[in-house]
């Protein structure tokens, strides 16, 4: 199962490798966004940085210039650090097709950035939802913050099984009851609801105050719709109807058509409310994906 790749010592040295070479990529660059941690002014030093102009020449170590005669800079931990809240659809949609794997694509990728998250010790903690008989249902693992406890996320996403209802804008809903303090909020589907649904539980986190970022999952041959040609009795995976279907180039073409012009609306409503869009096609692009998306997401600092 791919998602028991994000607790194998290759998958994380990989990140490791992602978060060095983002930081080095970003350590000349002015007015970066930093998420937990602060530039002097907190409760313990936390690190050391090459000084960039404008940076508050009270916290120059000069210990260091002296040694070395190069320029750097304390920074420190923050009192409080930003809460991290991962959402992974479960909903039976993210089974099919079955061998797309959208569900070991999704738990991958928020192991991985819930890895992450706790590289800077922020608090982070997974959320499953799915929509059930009795109504909307979320798994909610506690929050953990150092890296030492990352393997307690095991058991969760390794045991997670797809089903039920895609409810996006139920889920928040249950999830908001919480009352908790403003964080980052990523939300991982392949959000086959309708506009409206996601829209309005997309709105409702910004609504609260949480930095949103919406994490859009969908399969290789989903996006391209490269099925065998041939009849087929389709079964809908959420509310079990079926329907006839005769698959061949014109139905692949349609195939791809819709779902680009999801991924498109999805986008531009992401765009329009300034949340960050990623989009994550396919698990045969999985490295590719990390690579190009995570540094985007605001994880790394």
């Amino acid at each position: 199962m791919l998602e028991a790749r994000a607790f194998e010592p290759a998958f994380l040295q990989k990140l490791d490798g992602l978060v060095l070479g983002t930081r080095r990529a970003r350590t000349q660059r002015a007015g970066q966004r930093v998420v937990g941690r602060h530039q002097g002014g907190g409760i313990e030093p936390e690190n050391f940085r090459e000084y960039s102009p404008g940076d508050d020449l009270r916290f120059l170590d000069w210990n260091a210039y002296a040694r070395l005669d190069d320029l750097t800079v304390r920074t420190f931990r923050a009192e409080r650090q930003l809460e991290i809240t991962i959402m992974i659809d479960a909903s039976a949609s993210m089974a099919v097709p079955a061998d797309d794997d959208k569900l070991g694509l999704a738990l991958t990728l928020g192991a991985g950035l819930a890895f992450i998250g706790m590289n800077e010790n922020d608090p982070v903690r997974l959320v499953a939802f799915a929509g059930r008989r009795a109504g909307t249902r979320i798994e909610t693992t506690p929050f953990r913050r150092r890296r030492e406890t990352y393997s307690d996320f095991r058991p969760f996403v390794t045991s997670l099984k797809s089903g039920g209802e895609t409810r996006i804008s139920a889920a928040v809903g249950e999830l908001l009851q919480e009352r908790r303090a403003p964080g980052m909020v990523i939300v991982i589907s392949d959000f086959l609801v309708s506009p409206g649904d996601y829209e309005e539980a997309l709105g409702r986190l910004l609504g609260v105050g949480h930095e949103v970022k919406a994490l859009h999952v969908m399969g290789d041959r989903e996006a391209t719709g490269n099925y065998p040609p041939g009849a087929y009795r389709v079964r809908d995976s959420e509310s079990g109807e079926f329907r006839d279907v005769v698959f061949g180039p014109a139905a692949a073409d349609a195939c791809r058509r819709r779902a680009a012009d999801h991924a498109e609306h999805l986008r531009a409503f992401c765009a329009r409310r300034g949340i960050m869009y990623a989009p994550a096609f396919g698990v045969s692009k999985l490295d590719d994906i990390m690579a190009r998306e995570f540094p985007r997401l605001g994880v790394i600092n």
